[in-house]
């Protein structure tokens, strides 16, 4: 009897407006059974220490812990889906770059930016361009877990700031650059990645006018670019 060899049907990329219009609605309605979940949580510990009962205390700042992550992840949901509301002002890139490096303090992390660009300003909502930022600052502290350095910089080409998260970590395979701004797609083992950080980038600089560019090489690491228009003022 011969052989029987079943092919896989060839991965077909997820509609990405539709992805993001669910993301959209998922974020919403977690955030508002957060806000009775949290908020009754904090009711019954304040409650619990008046009446001089201590014993839960452990078990509810566990559950609160839990919460603030879940929200966490539900802000990032609505990052990427580009429905969060945005507040937008001409921000100085210097100050980006310490705002991000500072919310991931590393040893490993060098911040560098030519002058003109530092001095250089983006019309955005500041708030996500830090939150892109440290995304990709994220990816490049798990590339380098077991050794190697990051370097966030940015360089004025033309009428664009480029910022730029570098690092020496193992790099990628073809195959996974080319998938790895896909919605979800991680490469993190049990779900521990949750498949975010690049297409929130890659969202915003859309968003922004701009795009996101990725460059690796097997061994040598990988360089992800913000590229962004600079603000002229009328």
């Amino acid at each position: 009897m011969g052989s029987c060899m079943t092919k896989m049907p060839p991965e077909t990329p997820p509609d990405t407006n539709s992805v993001e219009h669910f993301s959209a609605h998922v974020a919403h309605d977690l955030n508002n059974l957060l806000t009775g979940i949290l908020g009754n949580l904090e009711l019954m510990q304040n409650r619990a220490r008046r009446a001089g009962i201590t014993d839960f205390d452990s078990y509810l700042d566990g559950a609160r812990n839990a919460g603030s992550r879940a929200a966490e992840f539900a802000r990032r949901l609505l990052a990427f889906s580009g429905q969060a509301s945005q507040e937008r002002a001409a921000i100085t890139v210097l100050t980006i770059l310490h705002e991000a490096a500072d919310n991931l303090p590393s040893a490993r992390l060098t911040v560098h930016a030519d002058h003109d660009a530092g001095e250089a300003k983006i019309f955005c909502d500041g708030a996500l361009l830090i939150l892109s930022v440290i995304e990709l600052l994220k990816n490049a502290a798990e590339a380098t877990a077991n050794g190697g350095t990051t370097n966030l910089g940015a360089r004025l080409v033309h009428k664009n700031v480029i910022i730029t998260v570098q690092d020496s970590g193992a790099g990628m395979e073809s195959g996974i650059l080319a998938r790895c701004t896909m919605p979800f797609f991680s490469t993190q083992p049990n779900g521990t990645g949750k498949g975010l950080g690049l297409p929130i980038a890659r969202r915003f600089a859309q968003s922004a006018g701009g795009a996101l560019e990725l460059t690796s090489t097997p061994g040598a690491g990988t360089t992800a670019a913000l590229i962004l228009p600079c603000f002229s003022p009328p």
